[in-house]
Protein backbone atom coordinates (compact mmCIF):
# COMPACT_ATOMS: atom_id res chain seq x y z
CA UNK A 1 0.00 0.00 0.00
CA UNK A 2 1.67 2.88 -1.08
CA UNK A 3 0.93 6.84 -1.99
CA UNK A 4 3.53 7.26 -4.64
CA UNK A 5 5.26 10.47 -4.60
CA UNK A 6 3.33 13.15 -6.67
CA UNK A 7 6.14 13.46 -9.65
CA UNK A 8 3.97 10.28 -10.80
CA UNK A 9 0.93 12.05 -10.78
CA UNK A 10 -1.11 12.85 -14.63
CA UNK A 11 -0.56 16.45 -15.60
CA UNK A 12 -3.32 18.45 -14.74
CA UNK A 13 -4.11 16.49 -11.69
CA UNK A 14 -2.98 18.72 -8.60
CA UNK A 15 -4.79 16.33 -5.91
CA UNK A 16 -2.23 13.95 -5.11
CA UNK A 17 0.41 16.80 -3.86
CA UNK A 18 -2.81 18.65 -1.96
CA UNK A 19 -4.26 15.64 -0.22
CA UNK A 20 -0.72 14.24 1.18
CA UNK A 21 -0.27 18.10 2.63
CA UNK A 22 -3.49 18.14 3.96
CA UNK A 23 -4.03 14.38 5.16
CA UNK A 24 -1.34 14.78 7.82
CA UNK A 25 -3.53 17.71 9.83
CA UNK A 26 -6.72 15.98 9.41
CA UNK A 27 -5.64 12.85 10.61
CA UNK A 28 -3.57 14.64 13.79
CA UNK A 29 -6.91 16.65 14.15
CA UNK A 30 -9.16 13.86 14.23
CA UNK A 31 -6.77 11.86 16.50
CA UNK A 32 -6.90 14.64 19.39
CA UNK A 33 -10.77 15.13 18.72
CA UNK A 34 -10.86 11.07 19.72
CA UNK A 35 -9.28 11.54 22.56
CA UNK A 36 -12.38 14.07 23.53
CA UNK A 37 -14.86 12.13 21.79
CA UNK A 38 -14.09 8.89 23.26
CA UNK A 39 -13.21 9.58 27.13
CA UNK A 40 -16.51 9.78 28.82
CA UNK A 41 -17.55 6.29 27.28
CA UNK A 42 -14.09 3.90 27.12
CA UNK A 43 -10.81 6.45 27.98
CA UNK A 44 -11.90 7.33 31.60
CA UNK A 45 -13.26 3.54 32.19
CA UNK A 46 -10.50 1.67 30.25
CA UNK A 47 -10.65 -1.24 32.34
CA UNK A 48 -13.56 -2.20 32.57
CA UNK A 49 -13.85 -2.45 28.38
CA UNK A 50 -13.30 -5.45 26.63
CA UNK A 51 -10.14 -7.00 24.63
CA UNK A 52 -12.04 -6.31 21.13
CA UNK A 53 -12.90 -2.62 22.36
CA UNK A 54 -8.88 -2.27 23.34
CA UNK A 55 -7.79 -4.37 20.02
CA UNK A 56 -10.37 -1.47 17.83
CA UNK A 57 -9.21 1.46 19.34
CA UNK A 58 -5.06 0.68 19.34
CA UNK A 59 -5.61 -0.55 15.61
CA UNK A 60 -7.61 3.19 14.89
CA UNK A 61 -5.26 4.88 16.80
CA UNK A 62 -2.14 3.44 14.92
CA UNK A 63 -3.92 3.57 11.65
CA UNK A 64 -4.46 7.32 11.96
CA UNK A 65 -0.45 7.64 12.72
CA UNK A 66 -0.31 5.85 9.83
CA UNK A 67 -2.75 8.44 7.62
CA UNK A 68 -0.29 11.62 9.24
CA UNK A 69 3.02 9.57 8.60
CA UNK A 70 2.69 8.30 4.75
CA UNK A 71 2.15 11.16 3.07
CA UNK A 72 4.89 13.00 4.75
CA UNK A 73 7.15 10.37 3.36
CA UNK A 74 5.57 10.36 -0.38
CA UNK A 75 6.18 14.62 -0.36
CA UNK A 76 9.97 13.99 0.60
CA UNK A 77 10.01 11.41 -2.15
CA UNK A 78 11.26 8.87 0.69
CA UNK A 79 9.78 5.42 -1.39
CA UNK A 80 11.47 2.57 0.13
CA UNK A 81 10.49 4.25 3.48
CA UNK A 82 7.19 4.88 2.35
CA UNK A 83 6.66 1.31 0.94
CA UNK A 84 8.00 -0.27 3.66
CA UNK A 85 5.69 1.21 6.10
CA UNK A 86 2.52 0.79 3.32
CA UNK A 87 3.03 -3.19 3.19
CA UNK A 88 2.83 -3.12 7.10
CA UNK A 89 0.12 -0.71 6.97
CA UNK A 90 -1.80 -2.92 4.99
CA UNK A 91 -1.55 -5.46 7.60
CA UNK A 92 -2.89 -2.54 10.50
CA UNK A 93 -6.00 -1.83 8.03
CA UNK A 94 -7.14 -5.24 7.33
CA UNK A 95 -6.94 -5.82 11.55
CA UNK A 96 -8.66 -2.94 12.19
CA UNK A 97 -11.57 -3.40 9.58
CA UNK A 98 -11.81 -6.72 11.13
CA UNK A 99 -11.92 -5.70 14.61
CA UNK A 100 -14.86 -3.05 13.34
CA UNK A 101 -16.95 -6.30 12.37
CA UNK A 102 -16.22 -8.01 15.94
CA UNK A 103 -16.84 -5.22 17.73
CA UNK A 104 -19.94 -4.69 16.16
CA UNK A 105 -21.00 -8.53 17.06
CA UNK A 106 -20.19 -8.71 20.38
CA UNK A 107 -21.73 -5.08 20.89
CA UNK A 108 -25.23 -6.89 19.58
CA UNK A 109 -24.00 -10.53 20.83
CA UNK A 110 -24.11 -9.76 24.69
CA UNK A 111 -27.14 -7.84 24.78
CA UNK A 112 -30.32 -9.30 26.36
CA UNK A 113 -33.76 -10.06 24.35
CA UNK A 114 -35.31 -6.54 25.60
CA UNK A 115 -32.17 -4.45 24.89
CA UNK A 116 -31.94 -5.84 21.42
CA UNK A 117 -35.35 -5.34 20.14
CA UNK A 118 -34.53 -0.98 21.56
CA UNK A 119 -31.25 -1.54 20.42
CA UNK A 120 -30.61 -3.68 17.93
CA UNK A 121 -31.09 -1.73 14.82
CA UNK A 122 -28.26 0.17 15.65
CA UNK A 123 -26.28 -2.31 14.20
CA UNK A 124 -26.33 -0.85 10.93
CA UNK A 125 -24.13 2.00 11.34
CA UNK A 126 -20.97 0.39 12.75
CA UNK A 127 -21.28 -2.43 10.31
CA UNK A 128 -21.92 0.33 7.56
CA UNK A 129 -18.52 2.35 8.37
CA UNK A 130 -16.49 -1.20 8.53
CA UNK A 131 -17.67 -2.12 5.09
CA UNK A 132 -16.81 1.46 3.78
CA UNK A 133 -13.40 1.16 5.56
CA UNK A 134 -12.68 -2.19 4.06
CA UNK A 135 -13.87 -0.95 0.56
CA UNK A 136 -11.84 2.06 0.71
CA UNK A 137 -8.84 0.34 1.98
CA UNK A 138 -9.08 -2.63 -0.95
CA UNK A 139 -9.44 -0.09 -3.05
CA UNK A 140 -6.17 2.05 -2.11
CA UNK A 141 -4.72 -1.20 -1.78
CA UNK A 142 -5.96 -1.94 -5.72
CA UNK A 143 -4.89 1.49 -7.24
CA UNK A 144 -1.69 1.51 -4.96
CA UNK A 145 0.62 2.56 -8.83
CA UNK A 146 -2.13 5.40 -9.82
CA UNK A 147 -1.31 8.15 -6.91
CA UNK A 148 -4.44 10.19 -8.24
CA UNK A 149 -6.83 7.52 -6.81
CA UNK A 150 -4.72 5.77 -4.10
CA UNK A 151 -4.66 9.19 -2.19
CA UNK A 152 -8.10 9.71 -2.38
CA UNK A 153 -9.06 5.74 -1.30
CA UNK A 154 -6.32 6.98 1.31
CA UNK A 155 -8.52 9.95 2.10
CA UNK A 156 -11.23 8.09 2.28
CA UNK A 157 -10.62 5.48 4.75
CA UNK A 158 -10.61 8.47 7.47
CA UNK A 159 -14.24 9.23 6.29
CA UNK A 160 -15.68 6.33 8.81
CA UNK A 161 -13.66 7.75 11.52
CA UNK A 162 -15.65 10.52 11.22
CA UNK A 163 -18.99 9.52 12.96
CA UNK A 164 -17.97 7.76 15.97
CA UNK A 165 -15.78 10.77 16.97
CA UNK A 166 -18.26 13.80 15.48
CA UNK A 167 -21.45 12.27 17.24
CA UNK A 168 -20.20 11.45 20.46
CA UNK A 169 -18.93 14.53 20.80
CA UNK A 170 -22.35 16.29 20.08
CA UNK A 171 -23.96 13.67 22.53
CA UNK A 172 -21.38 14.13 25.60
CA UNK A 173 -20.21 17.54 24.85
CA UNK A 174 -23.12 19.29 23.34
CA UNK A 175 -26.68 20.13 23.91
CA UNK A 176 -29.61 17.84 23.46
CA UNK A 177 -31.10 16.96 20.10
CA UNK A 178 -34.51 16.28 18.95
CA UNK A 179 -33.55 13.50 17.39
CA UNK A 180 -30.71 10.91 18.11
CA UNK A 181 -30.21 10.31 14.44
CA UNK A 182 -29.36 14.24 13.82
CA UNK A 183 -26.09 13.11 15.47
CA UNK A 184 -25.03 11.15 12.21
CA UNK A 185 -25.93 14.15 10.59
CA UNK A 186 -22.52 16.84 10.84
CA UNK A 187 -20.46 13.84 10.19
CA UNK A 188 -22.19 12.57 6.91
CA UNK A 189 -22.54 16.03 5.21
CA UNK A 190 -18.67 15.94 5.91
CA UNK A 191 -17.91 12.90 4.60
CA UNK A 192 -20.15 13.84 1.62
CA UNK A 193 -19.02 17.13 1.35
CA UNK A 194 -14.95 15.56 0.85
CA UNK A 195 -16.17 12.93 -1.77
CA UNK A 196 -17.79 14.83 -3.69
CA UNK A 197 -14.34 17.71 -3.68
CA UNK A 198 -12.49 14.68 -4.30
CA UNK A 199 -14.33 13.37 -7.45
CA UNK A 200 -14.66 16.55 -8.79
CA UNK A 201 -10.97 17.10 -8.48
CA UNK A 202 -10.19 14.07 -10.23
CA UNK A 203 -9.54 15.03 -14.29
CA UNK A 204 -12.42 13.58 -16.44
CA UNK A 205 -10.29 11.27 -18.33
CA UNK A 206 -8.48 10.05 -15.45
CA UNK A 207 -7.76 6.03 -15.02
CA UNK A 208 -10.27 4.86 -12.55
CA UNK A 209 -12.61 7.91 -12.40
CA UNK A 210 -15.48 6.14 -13.18
CA UNK A 211 -14.78 3.63 -10.39
CA UNK A 212 -13.89 6.59 -7.16
CA UNK A 213 -17.40 8.15 -8.44
CA UNK A 214 -19.05 4.76 -8.25
CA UNK A 215 -17.34 4.45 -4.76
CA UNK A 216 -18.83 7.66 -3.83
CA UNK A 217 -21.97 6.95 -4.23
CA UNK A 218 -22.19 3.85 -2.89
CA UNK A 219 -20.30 5.56 0.18
CA UNK A 220 -23.38 7.96 0.11
CA UNK A 221 -25.89 5.49 -0.51
CA UNK A 222 -24.39 3.40 3.07
CA UNK A 223 -24.81 6.60 5.11
CA UNK A 224 -28.42 8.00 3.88
CA UNK A 225 -29.25 4.12 4.80
CA UNK A 226 -28.62 4.63 8.29
CA UNK A 227 -31.87 6.29 8.41
CA UNK A 228 -34.05 3.92 6.70
CA UNK A 229 -32.24 0.86 6.78
CA UNK A 230 -31.98 -0.59 10.46
CA UNK A 231 -36.02 -0.14 10.81
CA UNK A 232 -37.16 -2.91 8.54
CA UNK A 233 -38.04 -5.94 8.69
CA UNK A 234 -35.31 -7.28 6.45
CA UNK A 235 -32.30 -5.95 8.14
CA UNK A 236 -33.80 -6.36 11.80
CA UNK A 237 -34.32 -10.42 10.18
CA UNK A 238 -30.59 -10.25 9.49
CA UNK A 239 -28.87 -8.57 12.64
CA UNK A 240 -30.89 -11.04 14.44
CA UNK A 241 -29.75 -14.22 12.43
CA UNK A 242 -25.81 -12.33 12.34
CA UNK A 243 -25.91 -11.50 16.14
CA UNK A 244 -26.84 -15.08 17.32
CA UNK A 245 -23.35 -16.73 14.96
CA UNK A 246 -21.18 -17.94 17.32
CA UNK A 247 -17.95 -15.36 16.32
CA UNK A 248 -17.34 -13.45 19.32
Amino acid sequence: MTLEPPSRSRPGDPAPRAIAAALPAAALLLLLLSAVAFWPAYLSKVRAAEGYTHAHAALGTAWLLLLGVQPVLARKGLRSAHRALGRAGAAVGIAFAISGFLVAHRSVARMGAEQFAREGHFAYLPLAMAAIFAAALALAIRWRSVPALHGRYMAATALPLLDPVLARILYFHGPPLPSESLYQAPAFLLATGVLFALARSLPAAATGRGGFVGFGCGVVAALLGFFVVPHTAPWLAFVTWWRALPIT
